[in-house]
């Protein structure tokens, strides 16, 4: 499904709201709230509904939220920070055939697209999305096959748009994905989907040792083998990026790094072997 609205600028505002939403789960140390930050992994819909209106009654805004399939319910994984930016809205649990009823309402309201995610329950995608009002052009693409998602991709990058957001998805036994891109100045970037996690991890090795860092990961499970699609850019500053993680190693390694100093920033959640795992990227 195709959609693409290019918006003009609007001002930016420190009012933080969101109108339907998000998430809870086992995740969140002492140290994080040193940071003003809030992780949470392994929730329900409601449990994320939950955390994000405890968390959005505090000051915090939303950054991340991943969802993915385990046993055939929806959950969810996301990440807060106690930081500015322009009001917001984020919805999450909308089936795919309404998915762009609501993105028309939004940006027929003056939102754009920031980011958005993507899992199938019993046959039927569902949407986890936030817009806000940072105005400046976009494109935004859902359900597009592999061959699409690349045709698209040459497109708008060649004009001058860069991927800010990607999620893979299965649906009737093939992937699928979701993508925008923004029309914005940003340091040099690369980006890839497809990868199994072997090809992950070369590619990461290959852009890490030419001077890129992780800015994204998405994990999406296929016929039951887990994918990779990611964002690397040049930018400065000290990374650390792990995948294949269970609950508990997630847990252990959430700890290890913001203990240290590093901010949690990206969060991916998804299956391998029918088992729940989870890719992230703590930045510093």
């Amino acid at each position: 499904m195709r959609l693409t609205f290019k918006l003009p600028a609007f001002p930016r505002k420190l009012a933080v709201f969101g109108l339907t939403g998000l998430v809870l789960a086992t995740a969140a140390a002492t140290s994080a709230s040193a940071q003003n930050l809030a992780a949470r992994h392994g929730m329900t819909g409601a449990q994320y509904q939950a955390e994000f209106n405890k968390y959005t009654n505090k000051g915090y805004r939303l950054t991340d939220v991943s969802s993915y399939t385990v046993q055939g319910t929806a959950m969810y994984a996301a990440i807060w920070a106690k930081t500015g930016g322009p009001s917001y809205v984020a919805r999450h649990g909308i089936p795919a055939d309404k998915y762009q009823k609501v993105f028309n309402k939004m940006t027929g309201k003056g939102f754009v697209p920031a980011f958005n995610n993507a899992t199938t329950v019993n046959g039927t995608t569902y949407f986890a999305a936030q817009w806000d009002k940072s105005g400046g052009g976009f494109v935004a693409r859902h359900g597009l096959s592999s061959g699409s998602y690349q045709s698209e991709f040459k497109q708008y990058t060649a004009s001058g748009y860069r991927l800010v957001s990607i999620s893979g998805y299965e649906f009737n036994g093939k992937a699928r994905y979701s993508a925008v891109w923004k029309k914005q100045n940003g340091p040099a970037w690369v980006a890839r989907h497809g990868m199994t996690g072997a090809q992950y991890q070369a590619a990461f090795d290959q852009y890490i040792s030419q001077g890129f860092k992780p800015a994204h990961v998405d994990g999406y499970t296929v016929n039951g083998t887990p994918y990779f699609a990611a964002i690397w850019e040049k930018s400065g500053g000290a990374h650390v990026a792990r995948h294949g993680l269970s609950g508990a190693a997630y847990q252990a390694a959430f700890n290890k790094w913001t203990a240290k100093g590093y901010r949690l920033v990206d969060i991916s959640g998804y299956t391998a072997g029918g088992k729940v795992r989870y890719a992230a990227i703590w930045r510093k």
